[in-house]
């Protein structure tokens, strides 16, 4: 999975493409956290993200805990048809915001 970083002040927008997976998720838990300690409000943009795991599932929730726990918000945009239907599948797309 690649990562890209758009700062907009107080929001960070975090551009995923590829696939959130075990392989990649202690990375990308360590690569979220540390945004949700730089900016108050996330979105990820998940224009080009093709699959999610429940590792995926699993930084996505602590990531969401980290910003709420920081009195921010945690939004999604350009989520594609599959991963919608994982979230709506999981509860996830009844805490997220989405774009």
């Amino acid at each position: 999975m690649d990562v890209k970083l758009v700062d907009r002040g107080e929001e960070g927008e975090l551009i995923l493409s590829g696939k959130l997976e075990a392989s990649n998720s202690a990375a990308a838990e360590e690569l979220f956290l540390k945004q949700a300690d730089r900016f108050t409000n996330i979105t990820l943009n998940m224009k080009d993200l093709k699959y999610v795991s429940s590792a995926g599932l699993r930084v996505i929730k602590r990531l969401y805990l980290k910003v709420r726990g920081n009195g921010g918000e945690l939004s999604a945009s350009n989520v594609s048809d599959y991963v919608m239907e994982v979230f709506e599948m999981t509860g996830f797309a009844t805490i997220l915001n989405f774009k």
